[in-house]
């Protein structure tokens, strides 16, 4: 009596995805692209092989998967890790607005001088008051006369925008009569620009550096490598000038690269672009 044997049925004809795979290499083979492919390959591996260890890295590393996807890597030409919420931004040279930064005080002999109108007091330094820049301030009485004036000056400053600050010491109780409402400073960058009007009775505290406020005067275009920065009295300066310190920084202007993105965090991160 004899069996008999069930072979397996044959198949007849291929998947949709061998056909689309065949076509695919089909194409690079009439295209003439598939030796490029394999002289990429190679040059790929040698340049992996000549890098470092601790620098090179691939989309998929092989230390957290299988040798294909290292093949798979070696395909994309990039070697580069992904990280998870990461953003990458190129290094500027120096931070956002503290490339060029000084500080010029009353109390520097080099690049402070001041100038009492004729028949009017003179200038007079006074310290032991709480939030003065550093330990006394310049102060003059303006009632008798006007033109009085206080300069501070920059020197071997490089070309480029700078916003200009003054620094007011809080009102302080000791003073008879009032601040002045409206004093004027002008601002020299290769010219004489202002005058840009500081209410000392009452102060925006533009900016905190060190525990100190500080007023904003504008932002400027140096071209000159000499900055002055002069407090002027006029009938509107009130009854007492007081000249305390100026600040020069460098402000680089900014171009939004990528719009902002939220983070998983909360947050929000955006690509910029410094001039």
């Amino acid at each position: 009596m004899s069996r008999s044997k069930t072979l397996p049925a044959q198949r007849r004809g291929s998947t949709y995805l061998e056909v689309q795979v065949a076509m695919v290499l089909l194409s690079i083979g009439i295209s003439g692209l598939y030796s490029l492919s394999v002289i990429q390959s190679r040059q790929t591996a040698q340049l992996q092989q000549m890098l470092p260890a601790d620098q090179i890295a691939s989309i998929n590393p092989v230390t957290a998967g299988s040798p294909a996807e290292a093949a798979w890597a070696k395909k994309f030409g990039v070697y580069a890790d992904i990280v998870p919420n990461a953003v990458a931004a190129p290094t500027p040279n120096y931070p956002l607005n503290s490339g060029y930064q000084e500080i010029r005080d009353n109390e520097d002999i080099s690049g402070f001088t001041t100038h009492a109108a004729t028949g009017g007091d003179d200038w007079e330094e006074f310290g032991g008051h709480s939030g003065d820049n550093e330990s006394t301030v310049h102060e003059i009485q303006t009632a008798a006369a006007y033109g009085s004036y206080a300069m501070f000056s920059f020197y071997s400053v490089p070309p480029g925008d700078y916003e200009v600050f003054t620094h007011v010491p809080e009102k302080k109780n000791s003073y008879v009569g009032e601040f002045g409402s409206a004093v004027p400073h002008y601002v020299y960058c290769g010219s004489w620009q202002g005058p840009v009007h500081v209410d000392q009775r009452a102060l925006k505290h533009d900016l905190e550096l060190s525990g100190r406020w500080w007023e904003s005067l504008g932002v400027y275009t140096c071209t000159d490598s000499t900055v002055h920065v002069l407090i002027y009295d006029s009938p509107i300066s009130g009854d007492w000038l007081v000249a305390d310190a100026v600040m020069l920084r460098c402000r680089r202007s900014v171009e939004i690269v990528t719009p902002a993105r939220p983070t998983t965090s909360g947050g929000a991160t955006v690509t910029v672009e410094l001039k």
